[in-house]
């Protein structure tokens, strides 16, 4: 994880979340895993999410961080 605009993460945030470049931002909620991972719960199921494709999220306008999926969950 790079977070941006925040030190890290104590408890579950509701942002839009882009999984690739041209993909449409999607909201989703963030909340703390372990050894510097999170969850990414969204909140409609989205298409070809892709383990080795960067999710990065947002806050309106503020990049608020983001990092490299590692596996996806159904």
């Amino acid at each position: 994880m790079n977070w941006i605009a925040v030190d890290n993460i104590t408890q579950p945030l509701t942002l839009k979340v882009k999984i690739r470049y041209l993909h449409q931002e999607a909201e989703a909620v963030i909340s703390a895993a372990d050894n510097n991972t999170v969850n990414v719960k969204f909140k409609s199921p989205q298409m070809a999410v892709t383990p080795g494709q960067a999710a990065v999220f947002y806050d309106g306008d503020v990049v608020v961080g983001g990092g490299t999926i590692e596996r996806v969950l159904h």
